[in-house]
């Protein structure tokens, strides 16, 4: 366990500067493409400012890049076994129940905002980009951003979001497709992030150097501070529980991984205490991902296929409920990711066998909720989109807003696709 009052971290300001906007860099994109900013777009400055907070930050408005690709094209995935796949003249391709669209560009992280109706991603290939992608007419739009992306997360209400990066964050709204604040003096290679309603980012380092404290970041003026109670956070995933004022995280600093708590209510973070096991329930171990919680922040459900319950007193929270109604109780099976929806009372998630290269065996999985209780399954290792024979690689997987369309993203080769079931 990690979360200490006693040991004596020192709490820490970075002076920041940041740059509002993007580079403003007209991107390459196929088929019909609108840019705004670069040499070849519209260039709008965003103004120019200064905010303080913490001990020092600036922030200085520069201009900003966007563009929109229409028509990306979409691939139907083809199953083994004879059946073929069929391509439509829009380029989707397609299977009994699944439609692939190909992305324009690659999946680093991925989160869905129910408000926008869109799904988000930031990638680093072929450049360094947050994609707003209209799942429904395949439309992606593109914010440059100035550095590689590590991690993504969205706020409660789905406007805004921020990318965490090395040494770095980029804060973007989403409605607008543009970039708010740019902040790259943070002395933080960031590998997990979370976003509240009031601007406020949270973050977990790559390592636990200077104690890999779990830092707060204050996106209107660029002020890290460092959590004295919660450290030996490297590597590790967080969540945000808006309903509760808490972050849950995957603590990979003790052995046994176990699931701490920490109260965001106010700056930095302060650790409150750890769930009540000592490695009797199967929460994915030490290369786990994870945990997800559902939409009323009531539940937790862990890498392991596992279920705990959240509530507001230590006695009542992270407490056990149940492993999913399939679950083999084999420790190499994890869950790779899972999102929730309320409307539906169902998670659906992507699960990982423990076997790689082309004897694969990844499955789109969906579960009610709280039984986790399955009522579908695809095995993903019945596709080929593009007929190469490589394994397909499921990497995130949503709900829409209303809970009646499910998308997975998956890579194939070196191409990446949004799945429709």
């Amino acid at each position: 366990m990690h979360v200490s009052n006693i040991i004596p971290v020192m709490l820490m300001s970075s002076v920041l500067v940041a740059c509002g906007g993007g580079t403003g860099a007209s991107l390459s994109i196929p088929a019909t493409t609108t840019t705004s900013g670069g040499n070849n777009g519209t260039t709008t400055n965003t103004g120019t400012g200064t905010s303080t907070g913490g001990n020092t930050g600036t922030s200085t408005g520069t201009t900003g890049g966007s563009s929109t690709s229409t028509g990306g094209g979409t691939a139907t995935g083809g199953t083994t076994g004879g059946t073929t796949s069929g391509e439509d003249n829009t380029g989707n391709t397609s299977d009994t129940g699944n439609t692939f669209r190909l992305l324009t560009r690659n999946a680093v992280d991925a989160a869905y905002s129910d408000a926008l109706e869109r799904l988000i991603t930031v990638s680093s290939s072929p450049d360094n980009a947050l994609n707003i992608i209209n799942p429904a007419s395949g439309e992606q739009q593109a914010v440059v951003l100035n550095l590689t992306p590590t991690s993504l997360a969205i706020s409660p209400d789905g406007k805004t979001a921020v990318v965490g990066h090395k040494n770095a964050v980029t804060h973007v709204n989403l409605q607008t497709a543009s970039v708010l604040d740019f902040y790259n003096n943070l002395s933080l290679d960031i590998f997990d992030i979370a976003l509240d309603a009031r601007g406020i980012a949270y973050a977990t380092p790559q390592s636990n150097d200077l104690w890999g404290a779990l830092k707060s970041i204050n996106l209107s003026t660029g002020a890290v501070e460092s959590s004295l109670s919660v450290v030996q956070m490297g590597s590790s995933y967080l969540q945000l529980a808006p309903s509760l004022n808490a972050l849950y995280l995957f603590d990979k600093g003790t052995l046994p991984v176990d699931l701490i708590k920490a109260d965001v209510s106010t700056a930095p973070p302060v650790g409150l205490y750890d769930s009540p096991y000592n490695g009797d329930y199967d929460i994915g171990g030490a290369a786990g991902k994870g945990p997800w919680l559902t939409e009323d922040d009531a539940y937790i459900l862990t890498a392991g296929e596992t279920l705990f319950r959240t509530a507001t007193t230590q006695d009542q929270d992270m407490l056990y409920q149940r492993s999913v109604s399939d679950n083999d109780n084999d420790p190499t099976t994890t869950l790779l990711h899972a999102d929730h929806s309320q409307e539906a009372g169902k998670f659906v998630v992507i699960l990982d066998k423990g076997i790689t290269g082309t004897g694969s065996d990844y499955r789109l999985k969906t579960y009610s909720t709280p039984q986790l209780v399955l009522s579908e399954e695809k095995k993903l290792s019945e596709m080929d989109l593009d007929n190469s024979g490589d394994p397909v690689i499921p990497q995130f997987a949503f709900f829409n807003s209303d809970g009646t369309q499910r998308y997975a993203v998956v890579k194939q080769g070196s191409g990446t696709y949004l799945q429709a079931f």
